[in-house]
């Protein structure tokens, strides 16, 4: 039976770090009238000049506004062609640094519509890069002292309205019930969060024995809500949406080790800052 190769993990190899960055990047609504370039380009920049910082472009990268839509088709600024021309080109300087790029619901309402996919063109026009539309799964090798270690992280642009943090923050709860990783990584709501979540669970491989004590063990996971970069403006607006700061959250995993005795154990370490 043939496998569906939108569950299969897109693997990295990136064993010449001991730490690296992942910068979820959404919500840019290239076209948008508020669109606020100077924000993102900060972003892209930051990742360009680092050798180990990483991105996943995670939907809602164009407004793509149709005469239908939330998005006011007035209001925007330029052609989706257009737009889509100024978004692959301002994401060039880190082209060879997109891990996956995955579908918001803006670029999903054109594809519905008229069955345009501008997300998969992106993904081909920078260079193959992994395309998940609807959300899928990275895997990164880091290596610390010829040691490997291997981090997993879950993304998906995110679903639906919410207007307390609290139930923006729970969505990406949620996705933590979908997928076994170390990250997890939500957009849609414009609004950057981080959080943790620590799990009890058995010890693993070569560590079980029924000959001597057996101790549980803690996981830690690392929930990220994803930021915008729309000015307060328009439909957010006129809704009554409150306003958000700009930008995403950095998320940093690390492998470390910790000394005991004559024994060296590594493991590994994983933070996020807004």
């Amino acid at each position: 039976m043939a496998r569906d190769a939108q569950f299969q993990i897109i693997m990295k190899d990136l064993s010449q770090f001991s730490k690296v960055y992942v910068v979820p990047l959404a919500d840019f609504h290239e076209g948008a009238r508020d669109a606020d370039h100077e924000v993102s380009d900060g972003y892209i920049q930051w990742i360009a000049e680092r050798d180990n910082a990483f991105t996943i472009l995670n939907g809602d990268m164009m407004n793509c506004a149709w005469k239908d839509s939330t998005p006011e088709l007035w209001e925007d600024l330029i052609t989706p062609d257009d737009a889509y021309a100024h978004l692959r080109d301002r994401l060039q300087p880190i082209r060879n640094k997109i891990l996956m790029i995955t579908r918001g619901g803006h670029e999903e309402s054109i594809f519905r519509k008229v069955g345009v996919d501008f997300m998969a063109r992106l993904a081909y026009d920078l260079g193959d890069i992994p395309y998940r539309p609807d959300g899928g799964m990275v895997g990164l090798k880091l290596s610390l002292y010829g040691r490997p270690s291997y981090f997993f992280g879950y993304a998906t642009h995110g679903w639906g309205g919410a207007r307390t943090i609290g139930a923006k923050v729970k969505k990406v709860e949620d996705l933590a019930t979908v997928a076994d990783v170390d990250f997890y990584v939500l957009s849609h709501d414009h609004t950057q969060n981080v959080h943790r979540i620590n799990n009890l669970r058995p010890p693993r491989g070569i560590r079980i024995s029924t000959n001597r004590p057996v101790y549980m063990e803690i996981d830690r996971k690392l929930l990220v809500n994803t930021g915008g970069f729309v000015q307060y403006s328009g439909y957010i607006r006129r809704k009554g949406y409150i306003p958000q700061d700009l930008g995403t959250p950095r998320i940093r995993l690390e492998i470390k080790s910790r000394h005991s005795g004559r024994s060296v154990t590594h493991y590994k370490d994983l933070h996020a800052g807004i």
